[in-house]
C-alpha cells in the first residue's frame, strides 16, 4: 500500500456540530507540550477514518505570526506521522474526531514536537484498545 503524505481538505475537522460534541464529550490524553481530546465517531462511507484540529491559543502566543509557526509544525508533524494512527483506526473499523492543542508559552524543535505528537497518537490507539 502506498503512503499517501497528504494533509488534505477532508481530513481536516470543520464540522461545528462535531467540534462542539468533541468538546462536551470526548476523551483526553496529553504528552507535554501538547494535548489531544479525541472523539471515536460512527464509520460512514466515503469519510475520512480521522478528522483532525490543529489549535493555538492566542492567549500563550499573542502574535499570529507565533501561533502559525506552531501550527505548521505541528501540521508537518501529524502528516508525516499519521499513518499508523489511521492504520490502526481502519483495521479496527474506527473513525474518529482529534483536536490537537498546543499547550505550552513558548516555542519548541519540530523535531520535539513530533516526537511529541508521535506519542500522543500512540496513546490515544492504546486507550481506545483498552475500551
Amino acid at each position: 500500500m502506498e503512503n499517501n503524505n497528504k494533509f488534505t481538505k477532508s481530513e481536516r475537522l470543520s464540522r461545528k456540530s462535531v467540534i462542539e460534541r468533541l468538546y462536551t464529550e470526548g476523551r483526553s490524553v496529553a504528552a507535554f507540550p501538547l494535548r489531544a481530546v479525541y472523539l471515536p465517531l460512527a464509520p460512514e462511507e466515503g469519510e475520512p477514518a480521522v478528522s483532525v484540529l490543529i489549535a493555538v491559543s492566542k492567549k500563550r502566543f499573542r502574535h499570529a505570526v507565533d501561533r502559525n509557526l506552531v501550527k505548521r509544525r505541528l501540521r508537518e508533524a501529524y502528516r508525516l506521522n499519521k499513518h499508523p494512527f489511521v492504520e490502526a483506526l481502519q483495521q479496527n473499523g474506527r473513525r474518529m474526531a482529534v483536536s490537537i492543542l498546543y499547550l505550552d508559552k513558548q516555542h519548541h524543535s519540530y523535531s520535539h514536537l513530533q516526537a511529541r505528537l508521535r506519542k500522543l497518537l500512540q496513546m490515544i490507539i492504546s486507550k481506545e484498545a483498552e475500551q
